[in-house]
């Protein structure tokens, strides 16, 4: 009987049966699902009744054929050597002679009068515009779609385009067997890896929505190298050659080679000579068609702009000094456009004091006569100089001469003369005479500029050089 106490009453079983109620009520009410549900179903794994195709548009090329050759049998001949001799497919220019100072056609290069399709996607340059074609097709037999929406970005390493999009107006059915084409374009302005993203988004025939992405990935690369050689003058002037080589996988043709100075430089292009005779204008450096690998040079003179005295400055001292903008051709006529970045120097130093010779002409008196360029032996002749203050103090400067430094062309005259006060950024011009004791090409130097406030000097071991004749009648060899 003791064990039976011990045993729970009714009363016991009858509240913990309220409490259990109480607690399935209480869920059933806070979830609107039911207790026991199946395992949701993946959408991923359901075939879509859209499909996507992403196609690049490029410009056929020219079919190549290779010719097929045989060896003919004088003493017995098979059926296929009878044939090909019928056909005379041994020997092109026997069935179709090539005309003497005729057109050049086409098959004389192996090239077939068919175009073909490209078998790959392609090379895409830097510059390029790329262009794609994409179509959306419905694949059922009876099933309509609706509300088609679609949105084609196009992604780089550093932006996003988008390229087109219909999300917010989307088409609102497609028949079973449908199908919609999209052309989008865009000019590639990067370098690397790029991303054509393809999202499809509509609505089954039961009401449910729907969508897919689809990642379409290329590289894009440089079609042109460019270097430069630089050639800094005393007088700020740079002779600034760039090579341009074709580092793509076909010829391209160069239609415009510009250059772009930078706002401190002005200058000449110095790749087209004028034919007298025909009158129009030439390359220098050869024609602007170019083979894979091959290089193109182009001369350019930089002068430093005059409208101001700050920017001539700057144009002494800065290292950005333009840019090229180029527009070439594929084989096929397909147009690439590049600029490139800023084409940079090592910027030289910029002494205080600048002295040189003022376009380089020398004036001699012989007998009574002023003859310019024309410098004889033992006669005194004349030569220009400017000298700049670059400095950002007033100078008082004197000019003097070391004669154990100058050589053949010796200082006449005083030794030394002042040259007065030079304000910052202004120059001043003076007239010296030169003696010259020996024939020949001779090189003028040994001044010495001194600032005598700050006591800054300014060597100058070489101004220019002369070519000193024997007697007034010889003449310059000229070829």
């Amino acid at each position: 009987m003791a064990d039976f106490e011990k045993l729970p009453s009714l009363d016991f079983f009858w509240r913990f049966q309220q409490a259990l109620l109480f607690l399935l009520m209480t869920s059933h009410a806070s979830s609107p699902r039911p207790a026991i549900s199946s395992p949701p179903q993946d959408d991923s794994q359901t075939p879509h009744l859209l499909s996507l195709k992403v196609m690049r548009l490029t410009r056929p090329l020219l079919a190549t054929h290779s010719p097929v050759y045989y060896e003919q049998q004088q003493e017995k001949s098979s059926p296929l050597v009878e044939g090909l001799e019928a056909i005379h497919i041994s020997d092109l220019s026997a069935s179709h002679p090539i005309q003497q100072g005729g057109p050049v056609n086409i098959r004389d290069f192996g090239l077939g009068q068919m175009l073909k399709l490209p078998s790959a996607f392609g090379n895409i340059y830097l510059g390029e515009s790329f262009s794609t074609l994409i179509s959306f097709n419905n694949e059922t037999a009876s099933d309509t779609v609706y509300d088609i929406g679609a949105k084609v970005e196009l992604q780089t390493s550093s932006q996003r385009f988008s390229l087109y999009d219909t999300l917010t107006t989307p088409q609102k059915t497609m028949s079973p067997r449908a199908s919609q084409d999209v052309t989008v374009a865009h000019e590639i302005k990067e370098l690397g890896v790029h991303i054509l993203v393809c999202s499809v988004h509509y609505v089954t025939p039961d009401g449910k929505k729907r969508h897919f992405r689809k990642f379409y990935k290329f590289q894009v690369s440089n079609p042109l190298a460019v270097k430069t050689k630089l050639n800094n003058l005393v007088d700020g002037r740079v002779f600034m050659e760039a090579q341009v080589q074709n580092v793509s996988a076909g010829p391209m043709y160069l239609e415009r080679m510009k250059f772009e100075p930078s706002d401190y430089f002005d200058f000449e292009d110095m790749n087209q000579r004028q034919q007298q005779q025909e009158g129009d204008e030439g390359s220098v450096f050869g024609d602007a068609f170019i083979h894979p690998q091959d290089v193109r040079q182009y001369l350019y003179l930089l002068t430093p702009s005059t409208s101001s005295p700050q920017k001539d400055r700057i144009a002494r001292t800065t290292n950005a000094l333009g840019k090229l903008d180029i527009v070439w051709r594929s084989a096929m006529g397909d147009m690439g456009r590049l600029q490139t970045s800023q084409l940079t120097r090592k910027a030289p130093v910029l002494e205080d004091i600048e002295v040189q010779p003022i376009d380089a002409t020398a004036t001699s008196i012989i007998n009574n006569v002023t003859t310019v360029d024309r410098i004889i032996l033992e006669n005194p002749f004349q030569l220009k100089l400017k000298v700049r203050n670059h400095s950002s103090q007033s100078m008082h400067l004197v000019l003097s001469a070391n004669k154990t430094k100058m050589g053949s062309v010796l200082l006449s005259g005083l030794s030394s003369r002042m040259l007065g006060d030079l304000p910052p950024n202004a120059s001043i011009e003076t007239q010296l005479e030169f003696f010259p004791l020996t024939p020949g090409l001779q090189r003028v130097g040994g001044l010495k500029v001194v600032d005598t406030t700050t006591g800054y000097t300014k060597d100058v071991d070489h101004l220019c050089d002369v070519f000193v004749l024997s007697n007034p009648h010889e003449q310059l060899g000229v070829e």
